[in-house]
């Protein structure tokens, strides 16, 4: 009896400490989610060479991928555009400088493939006017870019997790020509702008309230309607703001590119990419829910698409491996009449732009001219 005892209790004891470093660990991943990190730089890929207007880089999935990114690396920035030759083992691609900023970029620099491309404000970006403005939301001020416009309809960029204005970017010259002045605006936990409360980001749950706090600036200024656009996470946060704020009513359209519009499948799809079990998500969740007030049922933007049904463009890569385009699928087809929808090829996450920017804006000027 006492030997059996004995061995009950070390089984109990290898137990208790397999929960326990699964416990550590889903803990540590729902840090990955919630906790703000801005400062993470992943410089992945290697120099092999360069020369005036060209960079050898070494071959993988994303440095031969089509379109234009940012190149990042220790010091320096520049514009990496079309593939103009491959072999095997390397890729070369067009290289364009940012005059604002010095580096040299000998072979062996590890650099970073940025899809956010660009760097410095509008004007040093994108050669745009803009103001700098002070929004003045319910933790306190907001820092944000306003490109003025012609016409009475503003947009309201909202980024992703992590991310900042510079992510608009990309289509503030687009939103210009199509005559709309446009906010690119930061959020709670973003460099500059309050943190939450409790230093967490709340998954769209809290977010939405500053992109509120945008709308009511824009409003202040002159704008009768608004186009809000959300990428990443931040289609979950304008689609809590389409559901939750009585300044929705002045919504003309929403434009949407790869959105978090549901967060479980997000983290089941997470799980499989990294090769776990699907109980590993179900104990994120749990662990997420341990940490902030969340209603994953609000959150779910599939189960409230009653809620949504006002013009929508929507974009999503299909070779995104952050959010599964499965997503996106399910919500054009509850909103049929409401979507207007395109799977660009190549493209991974949030990168729908960057494989073939004219074809982007041409079609989000289309969308802007028919619904505005």
């Amino acid at each position: 009896m006492g030997r059996r005892r004995w061995t009950a209790l070390a089984a109990l004891a290898v137990v208790a400490l397999l929960l326990g470093v699964a416990a550590g660990v889903t803990w540590n991943y729902s840090s990955l989610v919630l906790v703000p990190d801005h400062d993470e730089r992943f410089y992945e890929e290697e120099v092999r060479a360069s020369s005036p207007g060209r960079v050898v880089l070494e071959r993988d999935e994303d440095t031969e991928r089509p379109g234009i990114y940012g190149l990042e690396w220790e010091g320096g920035h520049a514009i990496a555009g079309r593939v103009v030759d491959s072999d095997a083992d390397t890729v070369t691609r067009s290289l364009r400088r940012l005059r604002r900023l010095r580096g040299h970029l000998p072979a062996g620099t590890k650099v970073e493939l940025d899809q956010d491309v660009y760097s410095g404000d509008p004007r040093q970006a994108r050669g745009l006017p803009f103001e700098r403005v002070s929004i003045k939301g319910e933790l306190g001020a907001l820092p944000a870019w306003r490109i003025p416009g012609r016409g009475s309809t503003w947009a309201i960029f909202v980024h992703g997790i992590n991310g900042s204005p510079r992510a608009g970017l990309r289509i503030a010259p687009a939103l210009r020509r199509a005559g709309l002045p446009s906010l690119l605006i930061t959020y709670r936990n973003d460099p500059g702008a309050p943190p939450a409360p409790d230093g967490l980001h709340h998954l769209g749950m809290t977010e939405w309230r500053d992109v509120e706090a945008a709308a009511r600036f824009a409003v202040r200024r002159g704008a009768r309607r608004l186009v809000v656009i959300g990428y990443s996470m931040g289609g979950a946060i304008v689609t809590q703001f389409a559901q939750r704020s009585p300044l929705a009513r002045r919504l003309s359209a929403l434009v949407l590119d790869a959105p978090a519009l549901s967060w479980k499948p997000i983290f089941d799809f997470q799980a499989g990419e990294r090769g776990l079990p699907k109980l590993t998500s179900t104990a994120l969740e749990t662990a997420i829910d341990l940490r902030i007030p969340i209603d994953w049922d609000r959150l779910d933007a599939l189960r409230h698409t009653a809620e949504l049904d006002l013009p929508i463009l929507l974009f999503h890569g299909l070779e995104d491996d952050v959010i599964p385009i499965s997503i996106s699928d399910g919500f054009a087809n509850r909103l049929p009449d409401s979507v207007t929808y395109h799977r660009v090829p190549h493209a991974g996450h949030v990168e729908s732009w960057n494989v073939d920017p004219r074809l982007y804006e041409r079609r989000l000027r289309d969308f802007l001219r028919k619904r505005l």
